[in-house]
């Protein structure tokens, strides 16, 4: 079923053409889908139906998308992959940079969201969905070991001292201790901690496409099987040539690259210790089959993590 903001697009955004913009536009690259090997190229956006379709999607958000309509360049944010650094940066960016006093411009001004990261305007997010063959994609991927790791890290490995998250205390810890205590693993009793081991059994048990975004498939996650990615970067090695493309698109200084590049944010808890063993890697890596096997990430990269 739709959401409100589905909705909303659909009455307030109609596609006869009647808003296109006709301010001179930077030249867009001819699409190479790389950084990365291996990613899908699905055909490009030409009919209501399919952006519909974009829009119905579990992980479609507008709060994860950042869009600039004038320079015709869109970049989606990805959980776990730098995305307090990317948040922060751009609402900070379009603001010193453009002279906004305003994140998002003053739209929207019941959502805290706005306030922290730049959202368009409902029409402008329909624009770049219905219209994707006339703009720049972007996103970050990272290792699923360490991305996965991270997410234990941050929602679950110290809640029970130090209190879980909002998001894991209304949506996670409930069904992942129910799962536990059915199949006798660590973490079914209340206020007990909760091991990566039964972390994993609980996605394991999750629908691939549909769990949490924090822990969900990349390509899930990024809609990769609907969108034709400009370019897609690896977290930790192509962090500043993907800013700096981006960065370009937009009008951002070097500068803006710089100050992200060294301020960059480890957004989870520190954990020394090495979480995993050659068992849990193998069924990490089945979990996360095709992520591995699209984004250019080794099967044994797990090691040290």
């Amino acid at each position: 079923m739709p959401t409100w903001f589905e909705l909303l697009i659909l009455r307030l955004c109609p596609t006869n053409g009647n808003h296109e913009m006709t301010a001179s536009l930077p030249p867009r690259p001819e699409p190479v889908l790389r950084a990365v090997p291996g990613v899908a190229r699905p055909s490009q956006l030409h009919d209501l139906g399919h952006a519909i379709r974009i829009l119905v999607q579990p992980h479609f958000s507008p709060f994860k998308l950042f869009v600039d309509r004038e320079n015709r360049t869109v970049v989606m944010l990805n959980p776990k992959v730098g995305t307090w650094t990317l948040r922060d940066g751009l609402a900070r960016g379009v603001c010193k940079f453009r002279g906004w006093s305003d994140s998002s411009q003053g739209r929207y001004r019941l959502l805290s969201n706005a306030r922290n990261f730049p959202c368009a305007s409902l029409r402008d997010y329909w624009h770049a969905i219905s219209h994707a063959n006339e703009y720049a994609f972007y996103a970050f991927v990272r290792n699923p070991y360490a991305r996965v790791r991270s997410a234990w890290l941050d929602k679950l490995a110290f809640g029970h001292t130090t209190g879980y998250p909002r998001s894991a205390r209304r949506r996670v810890i409930g069904s992942l201790r129910r799962l536990a205590r059915r199949r006798g693993l660590s973490g079914g009793a209340p206020a007990s901690a909760v091991p990566f081991s039964t972390f994993l059994s609980y996605i394991e048990a999750e629908p691939a496409g549909r769990r949490d975004h924090h822990w969900d498939e990349q390509h899930a996650v990024l809609l990769m099987d609907d969108l034709r990615y400009t370019r897609v970067f690896h977290l930790e090695t192509q962090f500043r040539e993907g800013l700096t493309e981006i960065s370009a698109r937009i009008g951002f200084p070097s500068a803006w690259v710089d100050e992200l590049v060294t301020s960059r944010r480890n957004e989870s808890t520190k954990h020394a210790e090495p979480v995993f063993d050659s068992d849990l890697a193998r069924r990490t890596h089945a979990i996360y089959a095709r992520d591995f096997a699209e984004l250019g990430y080794g099967e044994d990269s797990w090691r040290g993590l």
